[in-house]
């Protein structure tokens, strides 16, 4: 999957748990991606791995040099101590980190299914994306528009991206709607709709 190999090809990724409610944020590398499932490594003795054994869900976040930033939200699965290996043989400079049997500390975790999106703000009009794997429903992008349109054009007039086009019921186009709620907030008639949530 072209959208987890972005992901890997990043590498470097922020990684949030949760802990007594409160969220929990790190930079964590993106080791492995293999059929479709994104593998990391953490030490037992840490507070990330605290938070993914008592709360297994991770939302990750990315972002390239050319401002494509890429989100992933799923649930974490602890994997078979191979793939500690594996994640070494990858990233040979965890060897200069956890040299020799020092390893043994380390645990491998697995994301096997999630949801995602790719957001491209190098390109003008922006473009988003959103994908699933492992599985998971994909969610719609995007601010809908709904038959109880008077196609009034307030809510073209509002929008920051232009991605609305005329019609007898108004269209919003997903895939450049920013989502910032513009055309939702100044609908005289209600007949915008919020997105799908995205995780």
């Amino acid at each position: 999957m072209e959208e987890l190999k972005f992901l890997r090809k990043i590498k470097s990724a922020s990684f949030a748990t949760v802990e007594e409610g409160k969220p929990q944020g790190r930079i964590i590398d993106v080791m492995l991606v293999e059929d479709q499932k994104i593998y990391f490594t953490t030490a037992r003795g840490k507070s990330f791995y605290r938070q993914l054994k008592e709360n297994p869900y991770v939302a990750i976040v990315a972002l390239d040099e050319t401002y494509r930033t890429v989100r992933v939200s799923g649930p974490v699965k602890l994997v078979d101590r191979s793939y500690v290996d594996k994640i070494f043989n990858e990233n040979p400079m965890m060897n200069d980190i956890y040299p020799g049997e020092k390893r043994d500390i380390l645990d491998a975790f697995c994301i096997d299914k999630g949801v995602g999106e790719i957001l491209d703000l190098s390109s003008m009009p922006l473009r988003r994306k959103r994908f699933s794997f492992g599985g998971e429903m994909k969610r719609e992008v995007g601010y809908k528009i709904t038959k109880t349109c008077i196609a009034c054009g307030i809510c073209k007039e509002r929008c920051p991206e232009n991605a609305i086009d005329e019609g007898e019921i108004f269209e919003i186009k997903g895939e450049f709607c920013i989502e910032c709620g513009r055309c939702y907030e100044k609908c005289p008639v209600d007949a915008i709709v919020k997105p799908v949530k995205f995780y």
